[in-house]
């Protein structure tokens, strides 16, 4: 088992003596020159081991102001499944408009910090003099700071130490459940029809998210868009693709909505994936984290793998000295 800093990575009836540093920072100055870095980077799903999962296939079209995604595949008992997902034209652009940033959303930003600077600064010095106009700039930077990282947050992004954006995952999870709920009734409902339990459940949607989506990293940027890397989880699925950290937030915005899911991502250099709240079984790769057993899941594909598999490229940077990081869904 490894361990650090009250996290543990595992194999059932396997131990290992390694410890793991893990040390998050969060500072930013709005003078720092602004980065942006994708969760997933361009991390191969053809590096995992495994594979089978039987023939997927994915019909992606528009018809009457409707975006259609159907999908067929087969989960982890081997039965063949169907789901399908519509969004209405007008709500999919009202959707998509809550996701990345162009230059011209921050150049609305600077306009107001310049614009109040200059503001503030007249009414505080005419006040007090320039001690108060200092102070007075004080108070607009520190708003400053807050407004943009309110803005990051509300389009999918983290701001970190030196001003280095990465993809909000517990927050575009978090925010999808409700979007996707339709997506998961339908599930629910193949899942009443055959009897399913929590595990056949969770495997369906992960064979889903493996091997019926494409693998396929997305661009930094989209025409004038910044993306960060990433997908939100409905452009995914309306689109037939995404890489791990894209289809890790469907996985986990899909299982959002059953009551008792206790869903963590797990971030490493270079990959992303997530982990759920049950004990293992033998064999199964888990992470500890405040005391409780959350086995891995790999969602990125095209692998076939399990609940408690994940490929060897992936356990290798689990076990590796850089560490993971978790980062709890709900």
């Amino acid at each position: 088992m490894l361990m650090g800093n009250g996290v543990s990575l595992g194999r059932y009836s396997l131990a290992a003596g390694l410890w793991l540093l893990l040390a998050f920072l969060f500072a930013a100055e709005w003078e720092a020159k602004l980065a942006v870095r994708p969760v997933d980077g361009h991390f191969p799903a053809a590096q995992s081991a495994g594979g089978g999962g039987g023939a997927a296939s994915q019909r992606i079209y528009s018809e009457n102001g409707v975006h259609h995604a159907r999908y067929g595949f087969t989960n982890f008992t081997g039965q063949r499944l169907n789901v399908s997902y519509s969004l209405k034209a007008s709500d999919y652009r009202r959707y998509l408009a809550g996701y990345g940033y162009t230059k011209a959303d921050l150049d609305i930003l600077h306009s107001w910090r310049e614009n109040t600077r200059q503001l503030e600064w007249g009414k505080a010095v005419r006040k007090g003099g320039e001690a108060e106009g200092k102070k007075a700039l004080e108070a607009v930077d520190w708003e400053y700071r807050l407004k943009r990282g309110e803005f990051f947050r509300s389009r999918g992004f983290t701001l970190g130490k030196d001003n280095l954006l990465t993809a909000d995952m517990p927050g575009i999870v978090r925010r999808n459940v409700q979007v996707l709920r339709p997506l998961a009734l339908a599930i629910q409902g193949v899942a009443d029809e055959r009897g399913f339990g929590q595990d056949e459940i969770v495997g369906s949607v992960l064979s889903l998210v493996q091997t019926a989506l494409t693998y396929k990293v997305p661009p930094m940027r989209d025409g004038g868009l910044h993306t960060g890397g990433i997908l939100p989880p409905a452009k995914a699925l309306l689109s037939g693709w995404g890489d791990c950290d894209t289809k890790t937030g469907l996985a986990g915005a899909i299982l959002g909505s059953w009551s008792g899911m206790r869903l963590v991502g797990v971030s490493v250099p270079g990959h992303y994936l997530m982990a759920i709240r049950r004990l293992p079984g033998k064999g199964d790769v888990f992470v500890r984290h405040k005391g409780l057993e959350y086995v891995l899941i790999e969602p990125a594909g095209p692998a076939w793998l399990e609940p408690g598999r994940v490929g060897r490229t992936t356990m290798a940077l689990l076990e590796g000295r850089e560490g993971y990081k978790i980062e709890p869904f709900f």
